[in-house]
């Protein structure tokens, strides 16, 4: 509320009219009142001497809507009223005034009414569009099956306009009678089950009568409306099957023809193709013969060859055997002691090697580790592809498996030899961590170009990025990791390993070519399984106690984005 003198200037004003109109540092008492309501009628204020001769003589004006503004300049809609006060001393007592110098201004924002009102309107319009470009007929009916809505569509199948639908009883206009004409009941029709109990009904050929009582066979549905919890009408929609019963008549008219050319056509090759027959029998029966001969021939040497492919499998066999025997324990023990050897000797407690040889050993120890761990994991992919082991699910954190994943790789190739650049959001899936985190590392070794001596090929052309990227997605029901690196991959001993672990999880791998670049990426993807998926707010995951937790790479923010050098 805002009281204005007879000279146009706001004298007084409540908390709410203070709050709206008035900005820090600024004043709202003191400003011209069309300062503050620029479309307001100036001969409505007291001191006007163009004051209109009609004009309420109390000065009450009914709602209008105009733009306000704000001391800062700020605009906003508003609806304002006024009257005159009968005795302006007592309104604003002080000044002095009589009662025709104030104008009482009673002003109401719209701010968030235009909107609400716009947003309606908006989709009051779809609504029509939507209804006039339905092809199906729609019928809205209140709870007395009177007809309160209908679009196009209904209109024209029913061939009616829609002007002469409105208010009629739905049932008794199109619904009266079943399609041999005997009477149907309003109480045993789908709409007055629907309008009595709000259970939805699906017919399909009910038959409605169209205008001048022609029989229309159509797809119906009726549907509730509610208003709350409360039944306010039903909805009947349907779907004209006149186009698809005549294309039906003339499928059937057109396989009847079909199916008499056929029958002519067989009496008329009836008698070749009796002799045809006689003829065939006779090369049939030496067919027959000189295949029976054929297979015999064939068994034989079918029984041979299986013999000494049995033979060679059971020598592939043992030759397997003796390999997985060779890895774990013949060369697995001895690797073991020599590592701890060397650790001991480059530990060099008295003091007495050179540094030189003290790096020299440390190297050493470090290429044993890579070797015994690349033993095992190789192992460990032996079997399970023989069945012999299978994956142990349970849930973990994806953002700690890559982590891991990025640590086993850095103890196949060597430290410092790659840079990676990690992007991994904490996503909970359903997997064997530590399967998955081996499956992880060797990717990156085989896109690292690293080979078995810790090395790394050199590039023609001079400088080549050693970046290594690393980035997790959840994608639906699927976890999806990519590897990207500078070299092209497929090395026989990293991939079958990963391929593997991936089947076993019941995903898959697949290899891309980088565009522009030497290096190629893998795609690898599993389900998610029982985890939930991406976690809302969450920093990072944590491995169960049987992982090892990946150590902290540098540069790692809030959304899981590490980059930092192996």
């Amino acid at each position: 509320m805002v009281l204005v003198n007879a000279n146009g200037t706001v004298v007084n004003a409540n908390t709410i009219a203070l709050e709206a109109f008035e900005a820090p540092g600024t004043a709202l008492v003191g400003r011209g009142l069309l300062d503050l309501l620029p479309e307001f009628d100036s001969r409505l204020i007291p001191g006007s001497m163009r004051r209109p001769a009609h004009m309420d003589p109390r000065g009450r004006t009914k709602p209008t809507r105009m733009i306000a503004r704000r001391t800062d300049g700020s605009e906003f809609p508003v609806e304002v009223t006024s009257a005159n006060l009968e005795n302006g001393q007592q309104a604003y007592d002080g000044y002095g005034y009589t009662g025709d110098e104030l104008l009482m201004i009673v002003v109401r924002d719209l701010s968030g009414t235009v909107d609400t009102e716009a947003e309606l309107a908006r989709s009051q319009r779809q609504t029509e569009m939507i209804l006039r470009a339905a092809a199906e007929g729609v019928v809205g009916t209140d709870t007395d099956g009177r007809i309160v809505l209908v679009n196009p569509a209904a209109a024209q199948i029913l061939g009616y306009r829609a002007g002469e639908l409105g208010g009629k009883e739905l049932h008794a206009l199109v619904l009266h009678s079943r399609a041999d004409g005997s009477p149907f009941p309003y109480e045993e029709s789908p709409l007055a089950d629907t309008l009595r109990s709000g259970r939805k009904h699906r017919v399909r050929g009910q038959v409605l009568w169209s205008k001048g009582d022609q029989k229309v066979s159509v797809d119906l549905t009726t549907a509730p409306v509610r208003d709350g919890d409360q039944l306010v009408g039903a909805v009947m929609t349907f779907t004209d099957r006149r186009p698809y019963e005549a294309l039906a008549e003339e499928k059937a008219a057109q396989e009847k023809a079909y199916a008499e050319e056929v029958e002519r056509l067989s009496e008329e090759h009836a008698s070749d193709l009796t002799a045809l027959r006689q003829s065939h029998v006779t090369e049939v029966e030496e067919l027959r013969e000189q295949h029976a001969e054929e297979l015999a021939a064939g068994e034989e040497r079918y029984a041979a060859l299986a013999e000494r492919e049995k033979d060679r499998y059971e020598a592939l066999a043992g030759r397997h055997e003796q390999l997985l025997t060779l890895l774990a324990q013949s060369l697995r023990g001895p690797l073991d002691e020599l590592r701890r050897e060397l650790a001991a000797l480059a530990a060099d407690d008295a003091g007495q090697l050179w540094p030189e040889a003290n790096q020299v050993l440390h190297h050493l120890s470090a290429g044993y580790s890579r070797i015994t761990t690349l033993i095992d994991n190789v192992l460990g992919y032996q079997r399970l592809d023989a069945g012999t082991e299978d994956i142990s699910r349970t849930k973990v954190m994806l953002d700690a498996v890559v982590a891991a994943g990025v640590d086993g790789a850095v103890e196949l190739i060597g430290p410092g030899r790659v840079q990676f650049a990690v992007h991994a959001p904490p996503i909970e899936a359903e997997v064997d961590p530590q399967r998955l985190a081996t499956a992880l590392a060797h990717l990156v070794a085989d896109v690292a170009g690293v080979d078995a001596t810790g090395n790394s090929p050199v590039s023609a052309g001079g400088y080549l990025d050693n970046t290594v990227v690393v980035a997790a997605a959840q994608r639906g029901e699927v976890a999806r990791i990519e590897v990207r690196g500078p070299y092209a991959g497929g090395d026989a001993v990293h991939e079958p390993i990963v391929r593997g672990i991936v089947r076993a999880h019941g995903g898959v791998l697949q290899t891309h070519e980088v565009p522009g670049m030497s290096g190629s990426a893998y795609v690898l993807e599993v389900p998610l399984g029982g985890g939930g998926g991406a976690v809302a707010g969450a920093i990072g995951g944590q491995l169960p106690a049987a992982l090892p937790a990946a150590q902290e790479p540098t540069g790692q923010d809030a959304t899981g984005q590490v980059s930092g050098a192996g």
